[in-house]
């Protein structure tokens, strides 16, 4: 298994804050068994558990499929098969998806299209995410914006971004905030 660019704790809160966001009555408690499980580890419960809903259309039950899969527990870790959950539940509006999905291209972990540009997907995902207040997402778009990586480069963009990220408490945006003297 090869080092993973996303942080535990990001799965970690991601799990946390994910249980409390749109669960569809019909699939409540599945969901929330599933997070239980993958709380507790039992990651082939939670695939067990996610797999009927993700196949469904549940954006969150995708999101934490495709986290199953990226990370290689309770199944085969793929990163076609965590792209394909990510989309899905991207497509539907889901901020949390659409910033895995966003890295998935920024790491170049995705196979992209002839005459698309990885980079610039992973921007325009990462601005779904960072419009809906992701503040992960709103970060690394701002880092996007300073190094001009899937899109044009911008100083003022780029402190747009990170300072709405630092206003949500993001470490790293407050960091770079007072390195700037902002």
């Amino acid at each position: 298994m090869h080092a993973r660019p996303l942080a535990a704790a990001i799965t970690i809160a991601l799990l946390s804050a994910a249980g409390t966001l749109q669960a569809a009555p019909a699939g409540a408690d599945r969901l929330d068994e599933a997070h239980a499980a993958m709380l507790r580890k039992d990651y082939p419960t939670a695939v067990r558990l996610l797999e009927p809903l993700a196949a469904a259309g549940h954006a969150i039950a995708q999101t934490r499929l495709g986290l199953l899969y990226y990370h290689g527990h309770g199944v085969r870790e793929s990163d076609a098969m965590a792209l394909r959950w990510f989309e899905r539940a991207a497509r539907q509006g889901h901020a949390e998806a659409q910033f895995h999905l966003a890295n998935l291209h920024a790491y170049g972990l995705s196979e992209v299209p002839a005459g698309q540009d990885a980079q610039r997907l992973a921007a325009q995902w990462y601005f779904e995410a960072a419009r809906q207040g992701h503040a992960e997402a709103q970060y690394s778009l701002g880092i996007l914006f300073l190094t001009g990586s899937g899109v044009q480069p911008s100083p003022e963009e780029a402190h747009k971004w990170i300072a709405r990220a630092g206003a949500q408490g993001h470490a790293d945006a407050r960091r770079w905030l007072e390195q700037q003297g902002r």
